[in-house]
């Protein structure tokens, strides 16, 4: 009996490998380049707009991994004759809508069996998170101008996300980004400035992936997402920048601002840090004075400003005026940093034990400054 079951379970999972395999003529066992003639006639040709993609081919993580043009452009690859190669009867498609495409490649890349060919951890729900992102719920509606696959990983020649050639790659993406978010005029449609991309080319998180070529250092799609881009809601702004910074939620969690940020809805890091153009913290950002941090929720004489100014920001300038004269806490190649760095920490702790005697009057009151335009007008 338990035979019996082994052998119909065998078969059911032969005649699925079945129905999923591509016809042969189509898709190649994985790793063999895929031959067709549709390359080596596209080749020939002078309009360098039909030449161009057949060109493409050698690098194209499809082709090489047997998938011919009528993979996705569908036909007959074996043919000789273009009518025959090229018939709609065989389901061939010339140039896809905007809209289809998505579609279209999700076919393959929707599919888990089919994935399954070529590697056993391929996600298999990028189509289910485009449906979801800002670009694929405009896509929806009617607008082509959004961004679909090959506006990101091209038409032909698409390379691995691992191969520092392609447009997805970190220290490339950004730019890819900025093809259509940087363009002012496109953007307006949207509501969106089109200065994101300028801003971040400012900040440390783009200086650390160029200059230091740290590829763990935040993209577009490290906050955004990829397929499923958004912008990140009020909630989960602390979240997404804690994914890397997570000692510094940690510690936010653990202190007044946790509530008082909830409470004026107000977005967590980006309140104080900005999102975009992220330089690093200056000591001097303490204090509610002219183009300090803390003024733009507080105001001269409430319980937070006492603690920026009187605490913490006091605590930063004797440290300050005794870092040179520190004494090392630990030798390295950096004394004086080492030194700097345990005075900040004993800052730190006075200034969270004087904010756990001002917080409950912190907290339990609406402290929002007239001045800021970062804070909504509610009280709690």
């Amino acid at each position: 009996m338990r035979d019996r079951l082994v052998l119909a379970l065998a078969l059911v999972l032969a005649a699925t490998a079945a129905l999923a395999a591509p016809p042969a003529n189509v898709v190649r066992a994985p790793g063999k380049h895929a031959e067709d003639t549709c390359t080596a006639c596209h080749m020939a040709l002078d309009d360098a707009r039909l030449r161009t993609p057949a060109q493409l081919t050698d690098s194209d993580i499809h082709h090489t991994q047997g998938i011919t043009c009528a993979g996705c452009h569908g036909g007959d690859p074996s043919s000789e004759d273009a009518a025959v190669a090229m018939s709609p009867a065989k389901g061939f498609v010339g140039k896809f809508s905007h809209q289809a495409i998505p579609e279209m490649c999700g076919s393959c890349h929707s599919d888990p069996t089919f994935m399954l060919r070529y590697a056993p951890n391929i996600p298999t729900d990028q189509l289910a998170q485009y449906r979801t992102s800002k670009h694929g719920l405009a896509l929806a509606k009617g607008d082509t101008n959004v961004a679909v696959c090959s506006s990101c990983h091209g038409p032909h020649g698409v390379l691995q996300v691992n191969d520092a050639r392609s447009p997805v790659y970190p220290t490339r993406i950004v730019d890819t980004c900025a093809r259509c978010h940087s363009n002012r005029a496109l953007m307006a449609h949207y509501d969106i400035k089109g200065d994101e991309v300028e801003e971040y080319k400012r900040s440390v998180h783009y200086a650390a992936l160029v200059t230091k070529n740290d590829l763990s250092a935040p993209t577009c799609k490290s906050c955004h997402g990829a397929h499923g881009a958004t912008p990140p809601g009020v909630s989960s702004v602390s979240n997404v920048c804690g994914t890397c910074h997570v000692t510094q939620r940690d510690r936010f969690d653990l202190s007044p601002h946790k509530d008082a940020f909830a409470a004026l809805q107000q977005a967590a890091c980006e309140g104080c840090h900005g999102n975009h153009a992220i330089v690093h913290a200056q000591d001097d950002w303490i204090g509610v004075g002219e183009n300090q941090t803390c003024g733009s929720c507080h105001s001269a004489g409430d319980p937070g400003a006492t603690v920026a100014g009187t605490f913490m920001g006091s605590a930063l300038l004797a440290l300050l005026i005794s870092a040179p004269h520190a004494t090392p806490v630990a030798e390295g190649p950096s004394p004086r940093k080492d030194s700097v760095v345990s005075a900040r920490i004993a800052a730190a702790i006075v200034f969270e034990q004087s904010t756990n005697t001002i917080g409950a009057r912190f907290n339990s009151r609406c402290h929002v400054n007239t001045r800021s335009s970062l804070a909504p007008r509610a009280c709690a």
